[in-house]
Parts: structure tokens; sequence; C-alpha cells
């Protein structure tokens, strides 16, 4: 673990990407109720405990005005997740970001934890399993607002192309007591939550 660093929850905002185009689920996915809950509300849920603020990324405000939150929306249309984070990362007031998927309600607040105690130094923390980096549950530092902007500009929507020049970690989970198989378990098909 590289140097452990306890960052002011003040000093930290959430990012709650709610803006994804779902075409394989039929609807929009953020909106869907699982358990009782709007899968948006997991997400808000995991990142409150750590956040002074929250964003959420959407192009449809108004479908979301029950979480209370500033909507955010893109100022790259149609350019998928990096156009979100860029948006909101623009929107931030403070160095540090936590952003999260609506579609992931497995996480856990200790992952987002852990991602903030690897971020020192780094622009970018993406947590790595079983050889995959998950970009649905990360850390972005405010200093990378420039570099997407002039990805979007170039038409690289991919977020590896995107955050290529950035400073990034992907630090290992598998053997932390938070990680489990379901940790990153996503609902893209309405028989996932079945």
């Amino acid at each position: 673990m590289t140097g452990s660093v306890s960052i002011n929850k003040e000093q930290i905002t959430g990012i709650i990407l709610a803006g994804g185009k779902s075409s394989r689920f039929g609807s929009n996915k953020a909106l869907f109720e699982y358990k009782g809950k709007k899968l948006v509300e997991y997400s808000i849920e995991t990142l409150k405990p750590l956040c002074g603020q929250l964003l959420l990324s959407t192009n449809e405000p108004e479908k979301f005005t029950f979480t209370g939150l500033p909507t955010v929306a893109d100022l790259f249309p149609a350019s998928g997740p990096v156009a979100g984070i860029h948006a909101c990362l623009a929107q931030s007031n403070t160095e540090h970001n936590l952003v999260i998927g609506c579609d992931l309600p497995w996480l856990d607040t200790r992952l987002f934890e852990f991602i903030l105690q690897n971020s020192h130094n780094y622009q970018v923390v993406m947590p790595r399993h079983k050889g995959f980096r998950e970009t649905m549950a990360s850390y972005y530092h405010k200093s990378c607002t420039v570099t997407l902007e002039k990805a979007l500009q170039e038409k690289r929507y991919k977020i590896f192309d995107a955050i290529a020049p950035l400073k990034t970690f992907y630090p290992e989970i598998d053997n932390e007591t938070f990680y489990n198989e379901k940790l990153f378990a996503n609902v893209n098909y309405r028989e996932d939550i079945d």
C-alpha cells in the first residue's frame, strides 16, 4: 500500500454517473428499483459517508429531483462516461473526487476508503481484481479535467484512452477484507436483478 493519507470528508466530492444510455436494459437503469430502492440510491448511500458533496451526472435532471442532489449535464453530449466524469470534475470544488456507476448495487464504502488511501500522488486510481480494472469505482484528482477535455475534443471516448496521459494506479484488491465475487456485479439486463 502506498502512503496512506486521511482526507477530510469536506475535501471529497462524490460523482454519480447516472446518465448512461441503457439500450440493453430498456429504460434508465439508475431509476430501476431493486429491493425497494432505486439503483441510483445504492450509489448515493455508498459514497455519502465519505463525501462532503455529491454531484449527479445526468442529461435528464428532471428525473432525479427526488435525490435532492445537484445535477450536472455533459459539456460534450453523447460522448459516454468520460463526458460525465469531465463535466462533474469541472463543476467540483474539491481536488479529490470519487466516481461511481449507478448500476453496481453491491459496491462497498470500504472499497472507496481503500481507493482514497491509495490516491496519494496519483491523478486516477482504479481498483483491479482478477486482472480487470474497474472504471466505475474510481478516484479522479481535479487536475484530470484538462486532460479529459482534450480527449473529448479529440473524440477519444474510451476511458482508458482518455486517462492514458495521467498518473494512474491500479491497486489489487483480491486479498482485501471487503472483496467478494459480487462486489462489481453490475446490472445490464433485467434478468441480472432477478
